[in-house]
């Protein structure tokens, strides 16, 4: 009779124990979605036949998008050169790496790239867009591959039902190489054009200053400036640094920023105090120098 209360107990335990752990998975994973973290400016890449890049507004104020022509050609951060656009999922499969879709389109617009929906498969698209896509399917953002959640999945779909259809399309000019037939993507006029449009508001509220320390390519450290200047992050400085060989965000001995926090999270680099001279920020490019490395 003992041995049975016994057995009984420890079910009991195990049971409760077993339950903790899932009530507490479920509360992590809700704390971690974007039901409970939502960036200021969230930017999606839905890569197809028409891959089109979305940046909605937290306040549904001022919500982007651009459509991407199967032909032009994009810097992939890397070290892989230029791609057309309609061969990115094909890199990607040979690669096996899907981030390349983030750092391609992040270089290319200048933005966070937070999300991005692809087909698993090695297609290559040629033709041109005849009808622009209005918003994601259903089948986009729920069936598709992806970096998202299954949670950051439904409040996206929430999200883009929720938006109304009237999205400022932003346009970019190419240029033709006839002699290698090929079209190009503009990143300087593009730049310019979109200046102060898609960047996150809350980091210009911060107004923290930035500088960004490079081991051996300067390209590579302007190409990450320019990125984190279209987010609204100040750039004060770039400076050439090899005593620290590993990436990290270096802050002063005050609480971490939400420029330091999401700097660090979205390059996978720890927040470390420390001296960091005039800046609030230092940006130790380390070892993702190579990572997002441009010709």
């Amino acid at each position: 009779m003992k041995k049975v209360q016994k057995y009984k107990a420890l079910y009991g335990v195990l049971i409760g124990f077993l339950l903790f752990y899932f009530f507490f998975k479920v509360f992590s994973s809700f704390s971690n979605s974007l039901f409970f973290s939502r960036p200021d400016r969230m930017n999606v890449v839905v890569y197809g036949p028409s891959t089109t890049y979305y940046s909605l507004d937290s306040q549904d104020k001022q919500n982007y998008s651009i459509q991407f022509d199967p032909e032009v050609k994009v810097d992939v951060p890397g070290g892989y050169g230029q791609y057309r656009v309609g061969s990115l999922g094909k890199l990607v499969k040979l690669e096996k790496n899907p981030d390349i879709f983030k750092k391609a389109f992040s270089k290319t617009t200048t933005t966070f790239v937070h999300y991005y929906f692809y087909q698993n498969k090695d297609d290559i698209y040629y033709d041109e867009i005849v009808e622009e896509k209005i918003k994601p399917t259903l089948k986009n953002l729920l069936l598709s591959s992806s970096n998202a959640s299954f949670l950051d999945r439904i409040y996206l779909t929430i999200s883009f039902n929720n938006i109304n259809e009237n999205y400022n399309k932003i346009r970019y000019q190419k240029e033709t190489n006839d002699a290698l037939n090929d079209v190009l993507f503009q990143d300087k006029s593009f730049i310019q054009d979109s200046i102060g449009l898609l960047y996150n508001n809350e980091y210009r509220q911060e107004k923290q200053s930035v500088q960004v320390l490079y081991r051996q390519n300067y390209n590579t450290a302007s190409s990450i400036s320019s990125l984190l200047e279209g987010n609204g992050i100040r750039v004060s400085d770039i400076s050439r640094n090899t005593a620290i060989n590993d990436c990290r965000v270096m802050i002063g001995e005050n609480e971490p920023s939400q420029t330091a926090q999401d700097l660090s999270k979205y390059f996978s680099c720890p927040i470390v105090k420390g001296k960091t001279d005039v800046y609030d920020i230092l940006f130790v490019l380390g070892e993702k120098e190579e990572e997002w490395e441009v010709n």
